[in-house]
């Protein structure tokens, strides 16, 4: 599940999983997003790296500051659910998550010796506690998700009396990780025969392997026993394995050295380790090759609107487009305002009703598209797959949103299969990579042509660290180190936060391997609107400190 979700949240996301037999693991100690899960682009268009293929570069850990906020308004603490593993565990979590990615091996013993006596205790001592707060922390740790509880308390920064309590806790640390615990159960055989090498055979986690010594002897005074055996064989410490079972086939009067016993023990465990590690995986059915049969080449334009002023001043150039969107939420309330015309009305329902990537849950996700039905309206933008197979259900003509992120060829397959005919691919393509797009002409694609691409989706508003919004419906922004301006809009519950410049590609419109361009309006006066739209059906190109190409020229890492 979702790091951002709550003890609610995953109360239900459990139940669900367990009528499906999904097994649950949940991520319970480590770094916070402070986007939704697969949402952010801030990574990628800041610093080349797709946070969405994890290979985030930790950009809202540098300076973001709201107005009168703590200047790392993007910052969140460690999340730490170590004193709630007993509740996840009564929920029905099978699995718990530590983060290991790009820690120090401290970090990941203290954080596993905390789980690890919370699991078989059902308590964490002070001192275990006080290792895991030194070894690495945000200023301490958050559990604001999980407990309802956001805001500015969930937000730290790195600073240097935490880099020295770190430093300080080092060498304590290192007692905990000194001898590997012995957590695999190992069946032993061990057979001895005269003029016949001895031979231990191991058995654990479905594999199998035999190992052979040295030949035995006759014994003069001191034959081998069954007890000096097992004695020998148990000797698994500092291992992952310990003895679950030992059968001793012995022939009498025989002799082995000790020595012998252990080097044959160290043998098998040995080799037992490296077939564990080769061990071929299971094979998985490829997907066959997918052939291109269509040729791509931009048209026509679809327009994002973000509000009813936008889409009224923009009326009389609707019929030159391929289609347009708004906000379900603003559809319904035009379709509710009495003051609009009955031409207005009628094209609000041809348009495409866009399901916000923000959904308190899927309760709002059905009344909304409920409420979108009775009106007469059978078009859906959805951003989440959980979007798409509610309104797919319902009977709607579902256009995939960019949120889902679709990269390569194996996901429009994905989608295809959903029915979908119709997506925005992700804003994370090169000029290169959407060319090499394979469909069979089935799926009409759709480019980021235009506007300010939504860089992180968050339920932590970082306005609110600092004087907050004070009922302003826009105008609120963060800024970055350099003075850059990052709006700030909310919605349903949700912030997202705009990129300071406007993406337009109007001059490299033939390179975009696309059927269509996508126009995404957010914060443009109705008038702004309307020339944005005229200038790309008559083909006129803007430039200027404002704009960037995003990342067509470059990728992402």
């Amino acid at each position: 599940p979702a790091r951002e979700m709550s003890r609610t949240e995953l109360s239900e996301f459990c139940k669900a999983a367990k009528e499906k037999e999904i097994e649950v693991e949940v991520f319970v100690h480590g770094a916070l997003c402070m986007c939704l899960s697969g949402q952010c682009y801030f990574s990628a268009y800041l610093g080349g790296r797709s946070a969405n293929r994890g290979l985030c570069a930790g950009t809202c850990r540098l300076p973001f500051k709201a107005q009168g906020g703590t200047g790392y308004d993007l910052s969140l603490k460690d999340l730490s659910l170590i004193n709630f593993l007993p509740d996840l565990s009564e929920m029905g979590v099978v699995s718990f998550k530590i983060e290991g990615r790009m820690k120090r091996p401290e970090y990941v013993a203290s954080a596993t010796a905390a789980a690890r006596q919370m699991v078989d205790e059902g308590r964490v001592d002070s001192k275990t506690l006080s290792l895991l707060e030194q070894v690495f922390s945000r200023d301490g740790f958050t559990s604001g998700y999980y407990e309802g509880n956001l805001g500015i308390n969930m937000f730290g920064v790195r600073s240097e009396q935490d880099k020295q309590c770190s430093a300080d806790a080092l060498s304590k640390i290192h007692q905990l990780y000194r001898n590997e615990r012995q957590k695999i159960p190992l069946n032993m055989e061990f057979r001895l025969k005269e003029n016949e090498p001895a031979k231990l055979t191991l058995k654990t986690c479905g594999v199998t392997v035999t190992f052979t010594g040295d030949v035995p002897e006759k014994a003069i005074n001191r034959p081998l026993t069954e007890t000096r055996v097992t004695d020998a064989l148990s000797k698994l410490g500092g291992t992952c394995y310990y003895p679950d079972k030992i059968d001793v086939f012995l022939e009498n009067g025989l002799m082995l050295p000790i020595s012998a016993l252990n080097s044959l023990r160290k043998g098998a465990v040995e080799e037992l380790n490296q077939k564990r590690l080769t061990e071929k995986p299971t094979k998985v059915a490829e997907k066959s090759e997918i052939k291109n049969s269509s040729v791509r080449k931009i048209k026509e334009f679809f327009v994002r609107f973000s509000n009813l002023k936008q889409f009224m001043e923009c009326e009389n150039l609707l019929q030159s487009l391929m289609g347009c969107s708004l906000p379900a939420e603003e559809i319904l309330k035009g379709l509710e305002n009495t003051a609009i015309s009955t031409k207005t009305k009628n094209q609000l329902k041809n348009a495409y009703a866009e399901l916000s990537r923000g959904a308190p849950d899927d309760r709002y996700t059905l009344s909304l598209l409920e409420r979108i039905w009775k009106s007469g309206i059978r078009k859906a933008i959805c951003s989440g797959i959980g979007a798409v197979n509610l309104a797919t259900k319902k009977g709607f003509e579902v256009m995939g949103g960019f949120g889902l992120n679709l990269f390569n060829s194996f996901s429009l397959e994905v989608i295809k299969e959903k029915g979908i005919n119709k997506a925005v691919i992700s804003p994370e393509l090169s000029f290169k990579e959407i060319e090499d797009l394979k469909t069979d002409g089935s799926i009409k694609l759709f480019a980021m042509c235009y506007g300010r691409q939504p860089l992180m989706l968050t339920r932590n508003c970082p306005v609110k660290n600092g004087v907050g919004c004070r009922g302003k419906t826009s105008g609120c922004k963060i800024t970055d180190r350099k003075g850059q301006a990052f709006p700030v809009v909310c919605r349903n519950g949700f912030s997202e936060i705009l990129n300071c410049k406007i993406t337009d590609v109007s001059d490299s419109l033939d390179r975009i391997k696309a059927d269509g361009g996508y126009l995404y309006l957010t914060l443009e006066s109705p008038e702004g609107a309307k020339k944005v739209i005229s200038d790309f059906l008559k083909g006129e190109v803007r430039s200027g400190a404002d704009y960037t190409r995003g990342l067509y020229k470059t990728g992402v890492l």
